[in-house]
């Protein structure tokens, strides 16, 4: 089978939110499609492995957010590419909350959904939700699930890159070495700068003689 067929069947990008008690999660999902107009129901397929997936069990109800193409590629990576179980997504993005649910601050379109039906499948699970609110957003055209494979997918990939690279520089731990005698200290929480009373515990030396540099990893 021709797994790349598949990518022909589009759809848009969403953001999903959801809140697990006060925390905010939130994940990226394209498999979103509109199937009934009366009542207002959305067909939605979630990844089983996802922890998104296991607060919409719990609670039922999520927020979707439409994806533009005018939005930067971090934020389809931002929730793609790493599990709410572990980060809190929604701090690196600007957001606003209704009825308890996070949405994107941009976005053309963001809606309100309450689960009606759940269809569990070996790698995916399909809910049929309700659209208990709806509303336009700011302008932009949607960002195609076809155009993400075709070309957007490579700027988001740089993206995250660049995010992880930024962060890893900003948990940069680092130590205060003397560079008269070698006393090196590298506590659980170092001084960002050490007091002007600092004074060596082997050789003496006062503060002007430590160096401070990043843990090797």
């Amino acid at each position: 089978m021709e797994t790349t067929a598949f990518a022909q069947i589009t759809h848009g990008i969403y953001i999903l939110g959801a809140a697990d008690g006060e925390r905010l999660v939130g994940c990226t999902v394209d498999a979103v499609m509109q199937a009934s107009v009366k009542p207002p129901v959305i067909a939605l397929s979630c990844m089983n492995s996802g922890f998104t997936k296991s607060v919409l069990d719990r609670t039922k109800r999520f927020s979707l957010s439409v994806v533009s193409e005018a939005l930067p590629p971090f934020i389809i990576a931002n929730f793609g590419f790493q599990t709410s179980r572990l980060v809190d997504k929604w701090a690196n993005v600007d957001y606003v909350q209704k009825d308890g649910l996070p949405f994107l601050k941009e976005t053309p379109a963001s809606f309100i959904c309450r689960i009606l039906s759940v269809h569990p499948f070996e790698s995916h699970t399909l809910y049929l939700a309700e659209v208990e609110n709806a509303w336009s957003g700011t302008t932009g055209t949607c960002l195609t699930y076809q155009a993400y494979q075709n070309g957007f997918k490579t700027d988001v990939f740089k993206a995250f890159q660049n995010y992880l690279k930024e962060k890893e520089m900003t948990e940069q731990q680092y130590e205060w070495v003397c560079t008269l005698c070698g006393y090196v200290y590298d506590e659980e929480t170092p001084f960002e700068e050490l007091p002007d009373t600092w004074v060596c515990p082997l050789c003496g030396a006062g503060k002007d003689a430590f160096e401070k540099r990043p843990i090797q990893k």
